[in-house]
């Protein structure tokens, strides 16, 4: 009787998996595997083309009476640099420095302000254009790890310090001068929205590369970072040419910016004797959050002070040349 009993629990059991089906075939995933102990140096140069990304508080302008328009102070491209040089070690490492400048400078005409020459007096309206002069640089100090994941896969984990200086000049001419200023010797009269940032913090980051061929790839990376620095801004009205300030506000703080920043891309490997010459090329964009402070659009209220992000994109082209040491 138990015999019976134990075959015929075996046999529902039996039934029950056939009915569940069977596991289907097991993936086996790829070799995780590290480049064999080595060491090499690389020098690389990429020329950016790029644009600046502001706040609205920070981008527009009025651009017409009576105060009802509003126009992009600066959305001029300009052209940057990216230095970078490494040294490739044991199984994989690298310790990597790379250095990003860029300038800006833009001139613009057909904006409308207000002079706040006198709290006794409203302010006078009048037309001026605008010259913006932004400087960027950014200094990472990072060590690296290349990875394998497969045939065509590769990426290499980064993490370190970086360093970014973030500064811009704007300055608004304005076509006339209020009345009551002339006997003084002002005949005429700008406006200074200057602010700055600068930081420092870790980073982290990820640069991850798709084989097509032996020579040609595909490129993508991933960084972020959190800075800790400080943050200035200073805003008023100078009379020229005696360098008399009619309104000035200035305030300087301490701030946590963080960043990220995405490429893709594209790279071709040229094999040479005693190296490799990588052509490459990609879109990038950046943006550092909060970085900036400004006085806001110039209009009918009080200056109140409000942050601003502060972001590039555009594309990159350049070359690195990977050799023995």
């Amino acid at each position: 009787m138990l015999k019976k009993t134990t075959l015929a629990v075996l046999g529902m059991a039996a039934s029950s998996f056939a009915i569940a089906g069977t596991m289907g075939p097991v993936c086996t995933p790829g070799n995780v595997t590290v480049p064999c102990e080595a060491s090499m140096w690389d020098i690389g140069v990429q020329a950016l083309y790029l644009s600046q990304i502001f706040d609205a508080d920070k981008a527009y302008q009025h651009d017409t009476l009576p105060f009802n328009g509003y126009r992009e102070v600066n959305n001029e491209w300009d052209w940057g640099y990216r230095l970078e040089g490494s040294y490739h070690f044991n199984t994989g490492n690298d310790a990597t420095i790379t250095w990003v400048h860029y300038k800006n400078d833009a001139n613009r005409d057909g904006f409308v302000g207000l002079i706040p020459f006198s709290q006794l007096a409203a302010p006078l309206s009048s037309s001026y254009r605008i010259q913006d002069d932004t400087y960027f640089d950014q200094v990472n100090l990072v060590l690296g790890q290349h990875a394998d994941f497969g045939l065509v896969k590769n990426m290499r984990f980064y993490g370190g310090l970086q360093y970014a200086n973030i500064n811009d000049n704007a300055y608004s001419y304005f076509y006339r001068s209020p009345a009551q200023l002339i006997p003084l010797g002002i005949d005429s009269v700008y406006q200074y929205d200057k602010t700055a940032f600068k930081g420092v913090g870790p980073v982290v980051g990820i640069d991850y590369s798709y084989d097509i061929t032996d020579s040609f790839s595909v490129t993508a990376n991933g960084a972020g970072s959190i800075l800790y620095g400080t943050s200035r801004f200073d805003y008023g009205f100078t009379g020229a040419p005696v360098g008399a300030i009619l309104f000035d506000r200035y305030g300087s703080k301490k701030a946590i910016v963080p960043s990220l920043e995405a490429k893709l891309g594209v790279n071709y490997a040229y094999a040479m004797a005693q190296g490799v010459l990588n052509f490459e090329g990609g879109y990038q964009v950046v943006n550092y959050f909060n970085a900036l402070q400004t006085g806001g659009v110039n209009g009918f209220t009080a200056t109140q002070v409000v942050n601003s992000d502060y972001g590039l994109y555009g594309p990159y082209f350049g070359v690195k040349y990977v050799g023995n040491a």
